[in-house]
């Protein structure tokens, strides 16, 4: 084992730590009961920790870790149903500040790592709504002609909009100031798009994995017929098939996640945020299912990610989308090499 691979063992380790004793199942039902996702004692635990500011520079007080080293730690905050913005501020608006240097990120930068502040990134129409917004301090809008430009709260007017799932609230976010220019650069752009689609693909296989789990535990105690039902053949099947699908798209994601920066890596991205999304709607299906009806209770937990896997599948693309934007892309590489 290299040690790249050990550093992001021991990082996995650390956030399954942290989540186990500060994002329980108490910590989710008090966020539902009190219908208020983000909590600044839980995100403060994770930037104690590192790991919010993992992927920042050195000399803004972070690790200058690459996305690779976090593929497998956004994984784990899938599968504990993590109520924070970690892939919006700690991925994607620290590299956004990282790549484009200047008083904005000189500005926000340490506040993020500290801590003191929650960023969200705007990627045209892959974000109609934003997660989080309501919470940020801070508003990145990437423009599809490179320009990217940072508003404050004050320069923002946030109106939240219903979502399935209430530990993961959506808003509308309209400009009302000048903002700040960052620079302007497409390559910035690309890469934070594919952070985005790869990392909720992560989220997502994470997530679906929780969902297997939850549903091989209660298999294994739920008896019909003096036996466990877990025990029929049928029941058997169905949950193998899903933990084959499961795997698979965590394998996808996670590979795409290390690959953002390879020259395919959007269509990587693209293909296993797809990819994840099929794992994951099975394992809804499969989950609800073999439950029976205490899985559609608000007493019984499953419904935490059922939603999560819900709202996940539709951010920053979803499934029939990415599709068919590979579908154009692959079409249009077959084309080309004709002609040539």
């Amino acid at each position: 084992m290299t040690t790249f691979d050990q550093d992001r063992r021991q990082l996995v380790a650390l956030t399954d730590d942290v989540l186990r004793a500060h994002c329980g199942l108490d910590h989710l039902r008090a966020r539902l009961d009190d219908d208020t996702a983000h909590t600044a004692a839980l995100w403060g635990r994770l930037a104690e920790t590192g790991l919010v500011s993992a992927l920042v520079a050195e000399d803004h007080g972070g690790a200058g870790l690459s996305p690779a080293h976090l593929s497998g730690v956004l994984h784990s905050l899938g599968r504990h149903a993590v109520p924070e913005p970690f892939l919006e501020t700690a991925v994607l608006a620290t590299s956004v500040l990282g790549a484009l240097p200047g008083p904005v990120a000189d500005t926000w930068l340490p506040r993020i790592v500290g801590g003191d502040a929650l960023a969200v990134v705007r990627l045209g129409e892959l974000t109609p709504f934003l997660p989080y917004a309501a919470d940020a301090d801070l508003l990145l809008d990437l423009a599809a002609d490179g320009s990217v430009r940072a508003f404050t709260r004050e320069e923002t007017e946030v109106v939240p909009v219903p979502s399935l799932d209430p530990l993961r609230p959506l808003a509308r976010v309209t400009v009302t100031g000048e903002g700040t220019l960052l620079g302007s650069d497409r390559a910035v752009v690309t890469r934070t798009r594919s952070l985005a689609v790869a990392g909720a693909a992560c989220l997502l296989a994470g997530a679906a994995q929780r969902l297997l789990e939850l549903t091989v535990e209660y298999v294994g105690v739920r008896e019909q017929f003096g036996r466990p039902v877990g025990s029929f053949q049928a029941v058997k099947h169905k949950a193998a098939d899903l933990a084959v699908m499961v795997d698979m798209a965590t394998a996808a994601a996670l590979s795409a996640f290390d690959a953002v920066d390879d020259p395919d890596g959007a269509s990587r991205a693209a293909a296993a945020k797809a990819y994840a999304g099929d794992a994951a709607a099975r394992a809804n299906v499969d989950a609800l299912q073999l439950h029976g009806g205490i899985g559609f209770t608000w007493e019984y937990h499953l419904h935490v990610w059922l939603k999560r896997v819900m709202g996940l599948a539709a951010t920053y693309g979803t499934t029939t989308a990415l599709r068919r934007d590979l579908a154009r892309e692959l079409l249009a590489r077959v084309t080309e090499e004709r002609r040539g």
